[in-house]
């Protein structure tokens, strides 16, 4: 699949967040497409200290500021004197992430009477408590998002609580967390990993991506003392803090099933196709504890890079899942609350190599035809590239 052919005139887009873009695949992905498109990108970005080789595009530029104090709000306003430092009056628009993203995105705008396109990737509810310093940030949001020229959301519920609860003028646009279609691959390295590590499983439930509390690790360990087969196991890959480490592996070892699972560092996202093309089952359990865990069906982009690599999902219980599941065949849905529950889907779909590959295949299919990211942004593009004429002379 290719995106659609350059234009002539190169146009030119400055983004902004206050992350370290590697980490998060939309944002990868978004830059990609759009060098393809012919637009030229500057991106301005963290330094987190961490390097993840993630490839760009020759005419995409990553610029990382040195700020590693997390939360620090002297932190941002060096982020945003150095942004202002840097702006470009000549841009066709700048696109800002995520809150602090928009709130440079959204002063450079006025400043210099361009539109501004807000992408959010992880959504706070007004419910959710936040620390005072994100409170400001989050009242910015509130305010001024509306007069984005448009808003694009990862899922839909997502997309219904920002139009309520910001006030928008129109219903933002639905770009799920996909990654990029490419043909599918067939890959050792996960198992080749997990032998160097002594795990000789013949089956893997695997999870990538963040790995900490509210993510039914632990009832999934506690489900595999149920699991049809010594032989199968539960493999975890991602950043993971220390003391969650410690806890849920020594969940594992009182419950005797050490051997069944294990923790892998992370890797860079231009590794992690290649890592989950190896498994069997794609874990994408979530409890809900916030608004974010809630409502994440396509915003999850594990659960989308799982359908990729043909996985069949293990997915929690959500009505938004359950219609994905039963509308695409690609897996099943379970309680995450209830190791028992977890542990009987995991051996309906171990157990059957016909049923798991029948769902997997499946799931590929749904993400060729609807979810691989260049189908999903799309009429992104397509509203970008109308935000690029008749645009008024910077002041």
């Amino acid at each position: 699949m290719t995106t659609t052919e350059p234009q002539s005139k190169r146009l030119f887009v400055q983004g902004f967040f206050y992350n370290d873009p590697d980490t998060y695949p939309p944002i990868v992905n978004a830059v990609r497409i759009l060098a393809e498109a012919g637009f030229e990108i500057e991106l301005l970005g963290r330094e987190t200290g961490r390097k993840w080789g993630v490839a760009y595009p020759e005419s995409a530029r990553i610029v990382r500021v040195d700020s590693r104090a997390k939360g620090s709000w002297r932190e941002f306003f060096r982020y945003l004197r150095y942004c202002y430092g840097e702006a470009r009056p000549c841009v066709d628009f700048f696109w800002g992430h995520d809150i602090h993203g928009l709130m440079v995105a959204r002063l450079l705008g006025w400043r210099y009477r361009r539109p501004v396109v807000y992408q959010c990737h992880e959504y706070i509810s007004r419910n959710d408590r936040l620390p005072p310093g994100s409170r400001m940030a989050r009242w910015f949001e509130q305010r001024f998002a509306r007069t984005a020229s448009f808003v694009i959301a990862p899922d839909q519920d997502r997309a219904n609580a920002m139009q309520r609860e910001l006030f928008l003028p129109d219903a933002p646009l639905v770009a799920a967390n996909a990654p990029r279609w490419t043909p599918r691959r067939s890959s050792n390295r996960l198992r080749t990993t997990l032998l160097q590590a002594g795990k000789a499983w013949e089956k893997i439930v695997f999870r990538q991506g963040r790995i900490g509390p509210g993510h039914a690790i632990e009832n999934t360990v506690r489900s595999i003392t149920k699991w049809q087969n010594s032989k199968w196991g539960f493999a975890v890959m991602g950043v993971v803090d220390e003391p969650f480490r410690m806890q849920v592996d020594a969940l594992a070892r009182s419950l005797g099933v050490e051997r069944q699972f294990h923790i892998l560092p992370p890797v860079g996202y231009d590794q992690v196709a290649e890592f989950t093309a190896g498994a069997d089952v794609g874990h994408g359990l979530y409890e809900p504890i916030n608004f974010t865990n809630t409502h994440y069906t396509t915003s999850s982009n594990k659960i989308m890079e799982y359908m990729a690599a043909g996985l069949p999902l293990l997915v929690s219980d959500t009505q938004r899942l359950r219609e994905l599941v039963a509308r695409c065949r690609c897996g099943v849905t379970v309680n995450e609350g209830v190791p028992d529950e977890i542990a009987q889907s995991v051996n309906q779909l171990l157990a059957s190599d016909v049923e798991s590959r029948l769902a997997g295949e499946a799931g590929r299919h749904a993400f060729d035809e609807r979810y691989c990211y260049d189908r999903q942004f799309a009429p992104v593009l397509e509203r970008m590239r109308a935000l690029t004429t008749c645009q008024p002379a910077a002041s």
